[in-house]
């Protein structure tokens, strides 16, 4: 008893730190206007969610890199005009690409140089690093903001062809247009660690089909409680929550989204909470109490944001 009452504990605290790390996360990223939001780059349409156009031909991969640089510019709290002049320069550089080699011993999306302070090659071969890099260079540069994309794209980058930056221009500017009209708000901090707060705080409790709490759940019954507990109202069951959020795409979810499992003809036949770290708040079955565990399985259909609408009742 003593080892399951330390082991308890131990989780208890776990918990609790990660939902003071989740506060802290969401709450301190964004974009300048303080709205903070994922980039969405998959067409969903077909299951019902958010439909991303093509970004002028560009392929899966440059996409998702450009997305990448977009949204680690807003999580840094900068305007759109530096993620303009970032995609420009990777365009130029490397065509989006995420290069493993380069002139001399330039590498990654913008072709930076281990040689010249840049990082080591796996650091620059890292893309949120190669981004944060350009961009933390970037603000260094005296009113980046007023200079012309060339100029600012150069005293970063330090090209042979500085003039080439500016052919580019015109396509940063759509793809930039392009994602930031993809944005999935992210919920903010206050409400998601609510909504995680509640859900631990009924872990241990039996699952019974149909039950809502206090004492006992099942899956999406716990999942309802937990929102409304951070005042937002989405639906009961498990198949209308999923027709309910908005769909973000695999690897894009956070804290306090919904994770979704076992399709069936009406929808999906089970919903857990995502606390981070690949990991879920469920009510898994009637051989089972309510429980943390991995999201990571066969069965997983995708992950929605609910709406953040306030509780009617």
């Amino acid at each position: 008893m003593k080892y399951a009452a330390a082991g308890a504990a131990l989780l208890l605290l776990i918990v609790f730190a990660l939902i003071a790390a989740i506060t802290s996360i969401l709450t301190s990223s964004g974009t300048p206007g303080g709205i903070g939001c994922v980039i969405t780059t998959t067409n969903s349409s077909s299951q019902g969610g958010p439909a991303v156009a093509s970004l002028d031909g560009l392929d899966e991969e440059q996409q998702s890199n450009a997305a990448l640089i977009v949204q680690t510019g807003f999580q840094l709290g900068l305007p759109s005009r530096a993620a303009v002049i970032a995609v420009a320069t990777a365009l130029q550089e490397s065509k989006l690409r995420n290069l493993r080699y380069g002139h001399l011993d330039s590498l990654g999306l913008f072709q930076q140089r281990p040689s010249q302070g840049w990082g080591t090659p796996e650091q620059i071969l890292n893309p949120t690093y190669a981004a944060r890099q350009f961009y933390t260079h970037l603000v260094a540069v005296p009113d980046w903001v007023q200079l012309p994309l060339t100029k600012a794209a150069q005293a970063v980058q330090r090209s042979n062809t500085p003039n080439a930056y500016a052919s580019w221009e015109p396509l940063a500017q759509r793809t930039v247009d392009g994602l930031t009209g993809s944005c999935a708000t992210v919920m903010p901090g206050e409400q998601a660690a609510a909504v995680i707060a509640y859900a631990q705080a009924q872990l241990g409790k039996p699952y019974v089909w149909g039950a809502e709490g206090p004492d006992t759940f099942d899956c999406s019954g716990l999942t309802m409680r937990a929102f409304q507990a951070a005042g937002i109202a989405i639906p009961r069951v498990a198949a209308d929550q999923w027709r309910h959020g908005q769909r973000i795409p695999i690897g894009q979810e956070q804290p306090g989204d919904l994770a979704f499992f076992n399709m069936q003809a009406d929808g999906p036949g089970h919903v857990g909470l995502v606390i981070g770290n690949g990991q879920m708040i469920h009510a898994p079955n009637r051989r089972e109490v309510v429980k943390i565990s991995s999201y990571q399985r066969r069965d997983l259909i995708g992950f929605t944001r609910p709406l953040s609408r306030s509780d009617p009742r």
